[in-house]
């Protein structure tokens, strides 16, 4: 076993380097900057991701089930006035501190996985996410833990780490699994009050790990994908059951957003895997156009974390009427994490930010897409700078859909401390606008959202 503190040299490829994970937690104030950050930035980037909290074992180690640990910057009048990062207290991390259990609006034996994967802002509070059945966790503005939620019970099981929100109502859609339901998915709607309004089952042919969704004006995408749950692998006490079955159809499912399960259409696609879709919309002739990062396959050979082979970013054309659809290869530099300017979710966007990788998810350069042109811009600060998944925040009184700032962190090998970057998404390659310091290494993580101030209760 290791701890915490002395695993940058492990030989588990997701817990060396900057994938290992911080031994504290650290608050600091009145931060440097360099350049000048714009006034009308008022609120908090907060980012999740594994951490793993007491001795781990890397022989077994998952990166998807690190401990999560939410890193916060605030950001007021053109000041950074404070950096936290806080382990989000679950049932294991609450023990391993010694600390009171959180509070929880659910049953001592309610499934409770690490919450790592997201960090949202929501019906003026703060949530941590996760999929695969374990509930949203609450935290405070400072990021303390406050509670297991259940939404006021509406909730009636599981959710997601990615809920996408509908820029024309607020609502959250959501497309939540747990192994415990067998082979069935289950589709949310949660409104603006924070309350689940409507749910879908959706039975599925297997059990798949479904990670994300994507939503257009009229359909809800269903990801039916060949990275399911793995009953000798659970059988066999393994603590991440899901693993690549290459005789499992490949499929999109086309759900309306006011239908049934029975309403669905799906899609075969060629076999592989979808993390996160970049967006999807409709398109004039009544197709469904869906920008995805496209993963060859997941959790076949290497079963610690996703690394089976490059990811690119892909396009599908899914017909609703004849139930097919086609593919085509957009960019195939190797990239995760993609992010548009969300108010364009479900509808046309013609600009996407990725952040490049390398080998076994680490940080490298940052992708600028434009998708009509089918042109790239590069940021590349160095080799020894890896940035992280980038956020687009509209400028005040924007006039285009590239009008306003990208947010990333990003982390120097040569010092290894982080920073919090913020670009002109019009002049993505020059200069940035300003640039955080932070005094201390920030690990390569999963996801997270610029939260304004004006969305806080």
């Amino acid at each position: 076993m290791s701890t915490t503190s002395d695993l940058r040299q492990s030989s588990n490829p997701f817990l060396s380097g900057n994938l290992a994970p911080v031994a504290t937690e650290t608050t600091a104030f009145d931060l440097n900057i360099t350049g000048t950050l714009p006034q009308e930035l008022d609120g908090r980037y907060l980012r999740n991701g594994p951490n793993p909290i007491g001795d781990v074992n890397p022989d077994s180690y998952h990166w998807f089930l690190g401990s999560g640990m939410v890193h916060g910057i605030r950001l007021r009048d053109g000041k950074a006035e404070w950096y936290r990062n806080r382990w989000v207290r679950d049932r294991n991390v609450a023990n391993a501190l010694v600390e009171p259990p959180t509070p929880s609006d659910w049953p001592a034996t309610h499934q409770q996985f690490a919450s790592n994967t997201n960090v949202i802002g929501h019906a003026g509070r703060t949530w941590a996410l996760v999929e695969g059945g374990s509930p949203p966790i609450e935290m405070g503005y400072e990021l303390e833990t406050v509670r297991v939620s259940n939404f006021a019970g509406t909730l009636p099981q599981a959710f997601s780490a990615h809920p996408k929100r509908d820029p024309q109502t607020g609502e959250l859609h959501v497309m939540a699994y747990w192994w415990g339901w067998g082979n069935q998915v289950q589709y949310l709607v949660v409104g603006v009050d924070g309350k689940v309004r409507r749910t879908v089952d959706i039975a599925l042919p297997g059990g798949p790990m479904l990670h994300d969704c994507a939503i257009t004006q009229k359909y809800v995408l269903v990801f039916d994908l060949p990275c399911v749950f793995n009953l000798e692998s659970a059988m066999a006490g393994k603590s991440f059951p899901y693993q690549w079955d290459a005789n499992y159809q490949a499929r999109v499912g086309l759900l309306p957003r006011d239908g049934v399960a029975s309403d669905i259409t799906w899609c075969p696609i060629d076999s592989c895997y979808i993390f996160h879709p970049l967006n999807a919309y409709d398109a004039a002739d009544g197709t469904v156009v869906l920008d995805a990062i496209r993963h060859p396959k997941m959790f076949d050979v290497e079963l610690r974390g996703p690394d089976e082979g490059k990811p690119t970013l892909d396009r599908w054309v899914l017909n609703p009427k004849t139930g097919t659809a086609t593919q085509e290869r957009l960019d195939d530099r190797p990239q995760e994490f993609p992010r548009i300017n969300e108010s364009l979710v479900g509808s046309k966007n013609d600009f996407g930010y990725c952040a490049g990788i390398t080998n076994v998810f680490n940080q490298s350069d940052l992708i600028k897409q434009n998708l009509d042109a089918r042109t790239s811009q590069i940021r590349h600060d160095g080799d020894h700078m890896g940035y992280g998944e980038p956020v687009f925040i509209s400028k005040e009184n924007a006039t285009s859909e590239d009008d306003g700032w990208v947010m990333a962190l990003r982390h120097n090998s040569q010092t290894d401390l982080s920073d919090l970057v913020v670009l002109d998404a019009k002049d993505f390659t020059g200069e940035p606008v300003a640039v955080v310091s932070l005094p201390v290494r920030v690990p390569n993580g999963f996801h997270g959202n610029w939260v304004a101030d004006t969305e806080v209760l």
